[in-house]
């Protein structure tokens, strides 16, 4: 009878690469992912700016430095979104900043389900 285990290693072997290289795809297409630091009229935070290929999936927040941001109909543009994700203000009163031990990255909804994808936002410097 012959060993049949150098097979059963090398399938295992096949079918684990398989599952690793097939649940690292990125659900979301992400392009020009970038973000800027801002200090104005009392208020700092970061611009977050993004294109979303797929515009049947909805983002529903975003996280940049440990800050959470949610995001409306109103930060799109076309296939373009623009967030400002507010780490500190006086201008809007009893304000709460989120924050979330995550990294940087973006909540989206699929099929009624909430997700997350973490991206890798460009700092762009003034």
């Amino acid at each position: 009878m012959k060993n049949s285990t150098p097979k059963v290693i090398i399938l295992l072997l096949y079918l684990g690469s398989f599952f690793i290289f097939s649940c690292s795809k990125q659900l979301l297409d992400i392009k020009n992912q970038t973000y800027k630091s801002y200090n104005r009229d009392s208020e700092k935070g970061y611009t977050v700016s993004f294109e979303l290929i797929n515009t049947e999936i909805i983002p529903k927040s975003i996280v940049i430095n440990g800050i959470v941001q949610n995001i409306s109909l109103a930060n799109k543009t076309g296939k373009n979104y623009q967030v400002n994700v507010i780490a500190q203000t006086n201008i809007i009163h009893n304000y709460q900043v989120k924050l979330e031990k995550k990294e940087n990255g973006i909540y989206f909804e699929k099929d009624s389900k909430l997700f997350f994808q973490a991206v890798k936002f460009k700092l762009i410097k003034d």
